[in-house]
């Protein structure tokens, strides 16, 4: 067996590790999560893989290729459930990693390329996304494939490799719209431009290229189109993209919101970036007429934050696209620190030595955060909820004071080691004993068996003040969604039985404008966010 085989194994076995274990631990109490899992179910209920459907309605926001992995994951997992909605991420985190370790020995070396996958698999925001069912990891991985392409093009001189480019960005736009495109075609250009490789953007083929990126979103939007008809194509095409991009009614945020919120969401590897910045330009990999990788690197994440930062519509899950280069940057420069030790130790050592002692104030200040919430932490599981995320929070701060001390001894690549594996086994310990705990309050399914105990053959419920898909998840029923107060008195007025979800806090402020003649049956546990189940007894003399 070669020796990259070797890597690549034993980095997908690592990666799998991380990613697979504990995935059904938790409900979907996401909404996102939810919503996916609920319309990847209605497809595979109608038997209808063109046009997705959310509570018998077609449902227009997103592309359908998340929908259609989750379905075939199913196939194998006995339906949907929440294993099936969140292994196509896992897998997509997994193939995500290997296609960095790819990436960055091509481009720096295998060294380098360990490093970068260790940074990029073990980063707060993919830890989190890669064990959640939303769309994001598998832009992630496919857009990466899309790089992958067009770096073996670039670095062999194949113009075949950029063909494969724009084919893989015709499936990230299936998963989720023109976004699996523009940002890393953009950085692409921005590079070969600011390095002068005018040869290399004609070499890139964009007519044909962007031909075959057209053909591969034609061949599911063109049938989906005539089966659903010209609103649903208006709606995918232009509102849910142009509309959603330049005029948005949603996620509203200010211009500088990524640069608040990168620092948390990289963690803990947003301390090393200051350093990375500063080997990169100690070594010149910053010109422009050395063309180096690194500068490619920095163009992908510069263009994928302003092409997002541009937009008034902001999620921290917009721009993890972006990771990928950030880890490259990262594992690069920590290569070459390795190399030229200790010439850049002050760099590392003291960052590390920030972390190190972050870490334990951490651990020290989560019983005083817990404390001050003692109501809500008591339903979570009290005093040893707390315990466990104390030990959780206690093996990072173990691998960051380990790393510390191996930066003292001059060894940088094993401080990297060991604060990937505080990090990962943080992680792991989070998801399998903590999050799962968040079922208590957050978990849709007590309420859910209530309603759908109660509900007779052929009725409804209502759901104010908008869908919420847990319900429709769990409850396996179909609702109304009451999207004003006006709807909601409408619904509540109606004859026969009456059933209705409601807010906690928005019940408060509906009474303010007249009773509702609804009484309370269930409710969930959480006291702020949580539904009641209401409901009114069929009037005398109706019809049910």
């Amino acid at each position: 067996m070669s020796p990259r085989r070797r890597d690549l194994l034993a980095l997908a076995a690592l990666a799998a590790l991380l990613y697979l274990p504990g995935l059904g631990a938790r409900d979907l109490w996401n909404p996102d999560e939810a919503r996916y899992a609920q319309v990847a179910r209605e497809m595979l209920e109608r038997r209808d893989p063109l046009v997705p459907h959310l509570n018998g309605e077609v449902y227009t926001q997103k592309p359908p290729l998340l929908f259609w992995a989750i379905g075939a994951v199913s196939l194998s997992t006995g339906g949907v459930g929440e294993t099936s909605a969140r292994l196509p991420s896992a897998l997509a985190a997994i193939a995500a990693t290997l296609l960095v370790f790819r990436l960055g020995e091509r481009l720096f070396g295998r060294r380098a390329a360990w490093l970068a996958a260790a940074v990029f698999a073990t980063c707060a925001k993919v830890l989190w996304q890669g064990r959640f069912g939303q769309i994001d990891m598998l832009l992630v991985a496919l857009v990466t494939l899309a790089v992958w392409w067009w770096a073996r093009g670039w670095t062999e001189g194949r113009r075949g490799f950029y063909l494969l480019f724009f084919l893989a960005a015709g499936l990230a736009t299936l998963a989720k719209g023109p976004v699996g495109l523009l940002p890393p075609l953009l950085s692409i250009l921005a590079f070969l431009a600011l390095t002068g490789q005018w040869g290399e953007v004609r070499r890139l083929g964009l007519g044909r290229g962007l031909l075959l990126w057209a053909a591969i979103v034609a061949a599911w939007l063109v049938p989906a189109a005539l089966a659903a008809g010209p609103v649903y194509l208006d709606e995918v095409l232009f509102k849910q993209n142009l509309t959603r991009y330049a005029d948005p009614w949603h996620h509203l945020q200010p211009w500088h919101y990524y640069l608040t919120v990168l620092p948390a969401d990289f963690f803990p590897w947003s301390f090393l970036l200051p350093a990375a910045l500063v080997v990169g330009r100690r070594e010149g990999w910053l010109r422009r007429r050395e063309r180096h990788p690194f500068l490619f690197a920095l163009c992908w994440v510069a263009v994928t934050l302003l092409f997002f930062s541009l937009s008034s519509a902001k999620r921290t899950v917009y721009v993890l696209t972006l990771y990928p280069a950030l880890a490259l940057l990262v594992g690069a420069a920590l290569d070459r620190a390795a190399a030229a030790w200790p010439r850049d130790r002050r760099w590392i050592t003291g960052t590390l030595a920030a972390l190190a002692a972050l870490c334990p104030l951490l651990v020290a200040a989560l019983p005083l955060v817990a404390g001050r919430r003692a109501p809500e932490v008591a339903v979570l599981g009290g005093e040893a909820l707390v315990l466990k995320a104390g030990a959780a929070l206690a093996l990072l701060a173990a691998g960051a004071a380990a790393a510390w001390w191996w930066t003292l001894r001059g060894r940088p690549l094993q401080a990297t080691a060991s604060l990937a594996g505080g990090t990962a086994a943080m992680a792991l310990a989070a998801f399998l004993l903590v999050v799962p705990a968040f079922d208590a309050v957050k978990s849709a399914r007590p309420l859910s068996r209530v309603l759908t105990a109660r509900l007779a053959p052929g009725e409804v419920y209502g759901i104010y003040p908008h869908l919420n898909s847990t319900f429709l998840f769990y409850g396996r029923r179909r609702a109304v969604p009451l999207e004003s107060e006006a709807a909601l008195r409408r619904f509540a007025a109606r004859p026969g039985r009456v059933w209705l979800l409601v807010r906690r806090h928005d019940l408060a402020w509906l009474r303010r404008g007249g009773p509702l003649p609804l009484v309370e049956v269930a409710r969930e546990a959480d006291p702020r966010k949580g539904y009641l189940l209401l409901t009114r007894p069929p009037r005398v003399g109706s019809v049910r």
